[in-house]
């Protein structure tokens, strides 16, 4: 059977790095709020959007014909009839000549594994290989966000209410309009999470905006979770100009930020 190819992926779904603490992948873009961009901020509404890897269909048979773990996550070669795939999913007990189902998946080119030093052409990043027919179910939901084989998805693009920054510090178009003096330091933003996704790339990744303008915040993966519209004062360390590959990258984002409420 060969893999069918989705249109995209669905706008909850995280969304990107081409390395990993054990792999590589893609993750999000951000963007400053139209309603005021600073003038020396990066004109990035003008880069067009990039297209989200396809999908495979929800369940897809073949037979082993390779299969290795490495990092937590077991990778095979299968043999689906008209074509012959790499998948990558949750770690899993495989031998050649076992007949499995793809659940779920995403496309990934040019991928390359740290943990294996071997780059693969294409492979497709699964929830779950579970033996043929019995339509396992899906994964933690992240197996392909774990490769970096998602991306998490940009921030909508409604701005939201004005919210003044905490005592002595500033605004998000603020930070943006002049970051440099503020790489590498500490900062404190207050605004509200307009966009959350847990668990990509080792870190959860939300967008705050305070309606001067977005900015993409990670925290570690073991944070509590926070919900869309709540008011919270994240503080990390801005760095500039972060490159995850694939042509993701970010002029401005804070890192590793706590999280506390208003």
């Amino acid at each position: 059977m060969r893999v069918l190819l989705g249109a995209g992926l669905s706008a909850g779904l995280l969304t990107g790095c081409k390395k990993e603490p054990a792999a590589s992948g893609t993750p999000p873009t951000t963007a400053a709020q139209p309603a005021a961009p600073p003038a020396s901020m990066p004109n990035l509404a003008a880069r067009p959007p990039m297209p989200a890897p396809p999908a495979v269909a929800a369940a897809t048979t073949g037979a082993v014909l390779e299969t290795m773990n490495s990092g937590g996550y077991t990778y095979a070669k299968l043999d689906l009839g008209a074509e012959q795939v790499w998948v990558a999913g949750p770690e899993t007990k495989l031998a050649v000549g076992d007949k499995v189902d793809m659940v779920g998946g995403t496309l990934m080119t040019n991928f390359t594994s740290n943990t294996l030093n071997r780059t693969f052409d294409r492979i497709y990043f699964v929830n779950a290989l579970p033996p043929a027919g019995t339509g396992g179910a899906a994964g933690a939901g992240a197996v392909a966000a774990a490769h970096g084989g998602a991306m998490p998805p940009a921030a909508p693009a409604t701005p939201t209410e004005k919210i003044e920054p905490i005592a002595g510090g500033q605004t998000i178009a603020a930070v943006l309009a002049a970051p440099a003096p503020l790489a590498g330091k500490p900062i404190a933003i207050r605004g509200k999470v307009v966009k959350y996704n847990a668990q990509i790339l080792g870190h959860n990744w939300l967008h705050l905006q305070d309606g001067t303008g977005d900015l993409t915040i990670t925290t570690a993966d073991t944070a509590a979770p926070v919900a869309v519209g709540d008011i919270v004062v994240a503080r990390g360390t801005l760095s500039l100009n972060k490159d995850f590959g694939a042509g993701y990258s970010y002029p401005v984002i804070v890192e590793d930020a706590t999280l506390s409420a208003k």
